[in-house]
């Protein structure tokens, strides 16, 4: 939506109004430059719902209401003409901001517990992204992987299982092997836990 704020506007005629493409290149190259440039964002200004009749402006004040740096979805972009009878309206506009995920560095064989060598960070936009990708390597190493997963791909949270295979309270064993000798001992878990999981 549009909200506009006009104060002391004389009437003109459509030819003098101010450009609204020219109002939304500004707006575009300006979120370009506050996320960091084509290369790290993709932005799309909406034009207005409403048809605009605007003093041409040459000192226009862009802003982005609360300023976050880090940002990705739809935004509210404050637009302020400084000058004599100037005029505030807010436009609606897109930003996405590429993300850090994970891909495998080699194939990891089903059951193998993944460590931090096995992966390596990767960025993208996030519509490029598979949605149950992980961006956090927390949540990834230390814990088995239930399928084969190729060299190169994304470590996604179905590459885990949630299902946890040992309860709070379960009677366990506990193996202990070395080079030349191996100790069994009856324990108790102390929390849940699924496959690959430290308990």
């Amino acid at each position: 939506g549009v909200f506009l704020v006009i104060t002391g506007m004389p009437a003109i005629s459509f030819a003098q109004n101010q450009c609204t493409d020219a109002l939304m290149s500004k707006v575009a190259t300006h979120l370009q430059q506050k996320f960091g440039g084509p290369n790290n964002a993709l932005i799309k200004v909406f034009p207005p719902e409403t048809e605009l009749n605007l003093t041409p402006c040459n000192k226009l004040d862009i802003s982005v209401p609360g300023g976050p740096s880090s940002i990705n979805g739809n935004i509210r972009v404050g637009v302020k003409c400084l000058q004599t009878n100037g005029w505030t309206i807010f436009l609606s506009a897109n930003v996405q901001q590429k993300k850090t995920y994970f891909i495998t560095k080699r194939q990891i064989p089903y059951g193998e517990i993944l460590k931090a060598e096995d992966l390596v960070p990767a960025q993208d936009f996030p519509d490029n992204i598979p949605m149950d990708a992980v961006f956090d390597l927390r949540q990834a190493v230390g814990r088995g992987v239930v399928e084969i997963v190729e060299k190169n791909t994304a470590i996604l949270s179905r590459h885990f299982s949630n299902q946890a295979v040992i309860s709070n309270g379960q009677a366990v064993k506990v193996l202990v092997q070395g080079n030349g000798f191996k100790i069994t001992s009856d324990g108790k878990a102390l929390g849940n836990a699924t496959v690959g999981q430290f308990v």
